[in-house]
């Protein structure tokens, strides 16, 4: 029922060798979008980085799940930064709009993983074993 639909994802997502090019030229793009007009209102901003985030976990599923967070608190990091260069002070309102998209996006997936440990399914050994093989 279910191989269908996963073939199909599998399909969309990108082979691991174009990783390093597609999330730099996604964080690129969020980065430009959030510096633009806009992305000026509170939900414009948590749109964009919530797209942002969730097409990185579409697109790089063999990314670790922490990685992604990461990567995007640098993106939020730099676009709050980039006008203070030209004078202008770091807006409370936009940081908390990119951290509230970032944390949609990457949140029900700690759930998700939280829901395997409380069931029990914790493998502490090996765990990524079958990777390097």
């Amino acid at each position: 029922m279910f191989a269908p639909i996963a073939s199909t994802l599998r399909a969309a997502s990108l082979p691991r060798s174009l990783y390093m090019g597609a999330a730099t030229i996604m964080g690129f793009v969020v980065l430009a979008v959030s510096l633009s007009p806009l992305a000026e209102s509170f939900i414009a901003r948590v749109f964009l980085f919530y797209i942002g985030a969730l097409a990185a976990y579409g697109l790089l599923p063999f990314v670790r799940r922490g990685d992604i967070p990461l990567v995007a608190a640098w993106v939020v990091l730099l676009s709050e930064l980039a006008p203070c260069v030209t004078g202008q002070l770091i807006s409370p309102i936009k940081v908390t709009a990119d951290i509230v998209g970032v944390a949609m996006a990457a949140g029900p997936i700690y759930v998700a993983r939280l829901r395997q440990v409380l069931q029990g399914d914790t493998r502490p050994e090996g765990r990524r074993a079958s990777e390097l093989r």
